[in-house]
């Protein structure tokens, strides 16, 4: 288990976390650990490329503010969308957009977690929502700590970095649908077949 002392660098690997981290009003608690912060292209995309979007504004100055305490990943799969919308419209480019577009962020985080190594550290910490994109991790040959979004929060409010964190959270649960405090460890010496998604989350000593 991840403790406060460790510096593994933090891959938001989908938009939950960040959209509902921001609507808690608590998105500053990562910056607070002291870790990198990994985005995928897609996946900043999906929160800040409208900014219309609820909280997509806080969000996208939020990611400006972390400076180099952000890793901003450039993929192949991002790369290929920007160039289909460049492109002048007609039916056929917006066909293959739209095909592009389907479960790119997905396709791009694949293309990261294949070719990525931690570099700062050796094993990373998972922030996540869609389990879909959990399972993408699973294969992966550093450790990992996956979380979602619940777990996450009630582990830095343990550690004493935002002692309202969880009721922040819990109060906009109307709101967005969230999976419950769910965690698991990646350890890239077990055999694939063997390892497992994320589990309901222990009670953190303290």
């Amino acid at each position: 288990m991840i403790a406060p002392s460790d510096r593994q660098p933090i891959v938001v690997a989908d938009a939950g976390p960040l959209i509902r981290l921001a609507a808690a009003g608590i998105l500053d608690t990562l910056r607070g650990l002291n870790r990198r912060i990994v985005l995928v292209d897609r996946v900043e995309e999906e929160v800040v490329g409208d900014l219309s979007k609820p909280f997509a504004a806080e969000i996208a100055a939020w990611i400006d503010g972390l400076g180099e305490a952000a890793l901003r990943v450039e993929t192949v799969v991002g790369i290929g969308v920007a160039a289909l919308r460049a492109r002048p419209r007609t039916p056929a480019g917006d066909a293959l957009l739209k095909s592009a577009l389907r479960d790119s962020g997905e396709q791009a985080l694949r293309e990261f977690v294949a070719h990525w190594h931690p570099t700062e550290a050796s094993s990373a910490v998972v922030l996540y929502e869609d389990r879909k994109v959990a399972t993408l991790f699973l294969d992966v040959e550093f450790p990992v700590t996956l979380m979602t979004t619940r777990a996450f929060v009630a582990t830095v409010t343990r550690w004493g970095i935002n002692q309202d964190a969880i009721a922040a959270l819990e109060a906009i649960s109307g709101l967005y649908d969230m999976k419950p405090a769910l965690v698991g460890e990646i350890d890239p010496s077990q055999p694939g077949d063997l390892r497992t998604l994320p589990q309901p989350m222990p009670p953190i000593r303290t």
